[in-house]
C-alpha cells in the first residue's frame, strides 16, 4: 500500500479501536455511562447541536440521508471505474476505495456514539422514576385497558373531525413542535423526581419530514437522527398518531433510547399536556399497545374492552388500520427487519418487540397511581 495511505489506515484503526472499547465498557458499566455520558458529555454535545439545528424549520436529516445515498453511489461507481481502468492494479485500487469507505463508516459510527448511541446502555427509566416492573395478572392488564379505553373515549369527544368523522389535527407544524416540547416541561413540573431529565426535549423543534409518505411505506412514524439531534416525524400518517410520535422522538432527544421507554414517556408527556388532541393521542396509542397485549392473553376480555369504545375512537382506529394496510409492502417488511437488527445491535435483545414492553411500564404506572404496589 502506498505510503500516503498509511496515516489514513492508522486513523481508521484508531477509530475502530476507540468505538469498540467504548461500547464494550458501556455494556458493563451503566453507572459510568449515566454519570459521565448521559448526564455529562451528551448533554453538552446535544445542547450544542440543538442550538444550531433547532433554528432550522426543515429536516436537515432528510438532506443528509439523500446526500449520503448519493455519496455511496459515487463511491461505488468510482470503485468499479478504478477496477476496470487500472487492470494491473485492481487489488490496490480496491484497497484504497475500501479503506476510504471504512474510514467514512468509522467516522459515522463515532458520531453516532457521540450523538446518543451510548444512551442505550444508561440506567433504565425505572431507576429515575421509581416505577416497579413486576409480573401482572390478566385482570390487572384488563383493568389498565378499561381505564385507557375510558380515557380515550372521553378525550375524543369534541375533537375536530374530517368529512369521514376521523379526528383531525388542526395545529400547524410549528404549533405541534412547540406543544410537544412544552409537554416535557409540564411533565417535569408534575413529577419532581424527573426534574432536569428532559431539558433537551424542551429545546428541540420537532421536524415534519417532506418525504413522509415514503416513511409510511417503510412503516416508520418517526426518526431520531443522532448526527443533527433532530426529531423527525411522519406527517402523512393518521392524525392521531402524530402528536404521540413527536413526543416519542423527543424522549430519544433527552437520551432515552430504549423503545419501550420512549413509548411510555411519549404517553406520559401527552398525558401531562394542556392540549386535548395530545392527551387523546397519548391515551389512544397506549390503548393500542395495551389491548394488543390483552388480545394475546385473553380474547374475551379484549372484546369486552373494545366494545366499550366510543364511535369516534372506533372510526380513528379503523382509519389508522386502513391507512397502514394501504401502505404495507415488502419494502416495509424489509425496513422493519433492518430496524429489528439495529435495535438488537444496540443492546435491545428483543429487537422490534421491545416496543411492546411499553405495557410493562404502563402497568407499573397504573399500580403506582392507584396505590397497588
Amino acid at each position: 500500500m502506498a505510503k500516503r495511505w498509511k496515516p489514513a489506515c492508522g486513523v481508521l484503526c484508531g477509530l475502530l479501536l476507540v468505538w469498540g472499547l467504548l461500547v464494550w465498557l458501556a455494556r458493563s458499566h451503566p453507572d459510568q455511562v449515566e454519570r459521565w455520558y448521559s448526564q455529562g458529555f451528551y448533554q453538552d454535545w446535544a445542547g450544542l447541536l440543538l442550538s444550531v439545528t433547532s433554528r432550522v424549520p426543515f429536516s436537515l436529516a432528510e438532506i443528509l440521508v439523500i446526500l449520503a445515498g448519493l455519496a455511496a453511489l459515487v463511491w461505488l461507481a468510482s470503485l468499479i471505474r478504478a477496477a476496470v481502468r487500472e487492470k494491473g492494479k485492481r487489488l490496490a485500487a480496491a484497497g484504497r476505495h475500501l479503506l476510504a469507505g471504512g474510514a467514512a463508516l468509522s467516522l459515522v459510527a463515532m458520531l453516532f456514539l457521540m450523538g446518543g448511541g451510548l444512551n442505550y446502555y444508561r440506567y433504565t427509566f425505572t431507576q429515575h422514576s421509581g416505577l416497579v416492573l413486576e409480573p401482572s395478572s390478566v385482570e390487572e392488564l384488563a383493568d389498565l385497558c378499561r381505564e385507557l379505553a375510558a380515557d380515550a373515549s372521553a378525550l375524543r369527544e369534541g375533537l375536530p373531525e374530517d368529512g369521514a368523522g376521523v379526528s383531525l389535527l388542526t395545529q400547524s407544524h410549528g404549533e405541534l413542535a412547540r406543544t410537544a416540547a412544552d409537554n416535557y416541561r409540564l411533565l417535569m413540573e408534575q413529577a419532581p423526581e424527573l426534574e432536569g431529565l428532559f431539558d433537551l426535549s424542551t429545546r428541540c423543534r420537532v421536524k415534519p419530514v417532506f418525504f413522509s409518505e415514503a416513511m409510511s411505506y417503510m412503516e416508520i412514524v418517526g426518526v431520531f437522527f443522532p448526527f443533527t439531534l433532530e426529531a423527525n416525524v411522519n406527517v402523512h400518517t393518521t392524525d392521531f398518531d402524530i402528536p404521540f410520535a413527536a413526543c416519542h422522538e423527543l424522549a430519544h432527544i433527552s437520551g432515552f433510547m430504549r423503545e419501550d421507554e420512549a413509548n411510555f414517556l411519549a404517553y406520559a408527556a401527552c398525558r401531562a399536556s394542556e392540549d386535548g388532541f395530545f392527551r387523546y393521542s397519548g391515551a389512544a396509542t397506549a390503548l393500542i399497545h395495551a389491548t394488543n397485549a390483552l388480545y394475546s392473553r385473553d380474547y374475551g376480555l379484549y372484546q369486552e374492552v373494545m366494545s366499550g369504545l366510543s364511535d369516534g375512537v372506533r372510526r380513528d382506529l379503523a382509519a389508522s388500520s386502513a391507512y397502514y394496510n394501504a401502505h404495507h409492502t415488502s419494502f416495509g417488511e424489509f425496513s422493519t427487519q433492518v430496524n429489528d437488527t439495529y435495535l438488537r445491535v444496540n443492546n435491545q435483545s428483543d429487537g422490534v418487540d421491545s416496543y411492546g414492553r411499553m405495557v410493562d411500564l404502563l402497568l407499573a404506572d397504573y399500580r403506582q397511581r392507584h396505590g397497588l404496589d
